[in-house]
């Protein structure tokens, strides 16, 4: 790689969803700053795509892992170690990306056992700073908290209340449980799915009213973006 880099970002996460996600934030965030540029590259020996930010800094790289379960997160060492080998002399912000599957969990679980072993390794290799992106919820409960964004993801004449939304744990089945009951009421026509097809709900979403909600230190992700 040619380019003499700044700083080295690195997002690991569970899964495509959460891929979508962050790369739109990242969008976001640049779209603040006008004097940085997002690039979105094509790593030519791996087909991967990797992003550098272009600004009065200089050049950052960003990479992105997605690992497609929580349960392999600390397996994505390797691939950081390996991703960091290629940048000589680069301090590295890793963000875990990543839910606690239960609402009344911290996340001190996530510092013990393979996840402990997880931090060391990726400390060895040029680690600035590890954030945890962490919450007692899943993805989807993250983009519940725009309701108004989901509206017109879904084409509904006005927007949904807080009192139609299903309960339940996990918000993948309480979005799946209200497009049901949407679709049986002849009010939407559209299904919710994951991974890449996932990015039309996205891009309706408002992303710094989810920003503002707090349910995840996203606001750290500017520093990408700052000197």
């Amino acid at each position: 790689m040619e380019m003499d880099f700044e700083q080295g970002f690195a997002f690991i996460m569970e899964a495509e969803t959460e891929h979508q996600f962050y790369e739109a934030l990242l969008l976001h965030f640049a779209n603040k700053h006008p004097e940085c540029k997002l690039e979105k590259v094509i790593d030519t020996d791996t087909y991967e795509p990797y992003y550098i930010v272009h600004g009065p800094f200089g050049h950052r790289i960003i990479r992105m892992n997605a690992v497609g379960t929580i349960t392999q997160m600390h397996n994505s060492a390797s691939w950081f170690n390996n991703k960091a080998a290629l940048t000589k002399n680069l301090l590295w912000t890793v963000f875990l990306c990543y839910d606690t599957d239960n609402y009344n969990a911290d996340i001190t679980k996530f510092y013990e056992d393979d996840w402990k072993d997880f931090r060391k390794r990726l400390s060895a290799r040029r680690t600035k700073q590890i954030i945890d992106l962490a919450a007692n919820a899943d993805i989807e409960d993250i983009f519940l908290q725009d309701l108004h964004g989901i509206s017109i993801y879904l084409g509904l004449d006005k927007d949904l209340s807080p009192q139609e939304i299903p309960g339940g744990r996990k918000g993948a089945v309480r979005l799946k449980k209200l497009l049901i009951h949407l679709r049986n009421q002849k009010k939407t026509s559209v299904f919710y799915h994951k991974g890449e097809r996932a990015r039309k709900l996205i891009d309706c979403l408002d992303l710094d009213k989810i920003i503002q909600s707090n349910i995840i230190p996203l606001n750290t992700l500017e520093i990408i973006f700052q000197k």
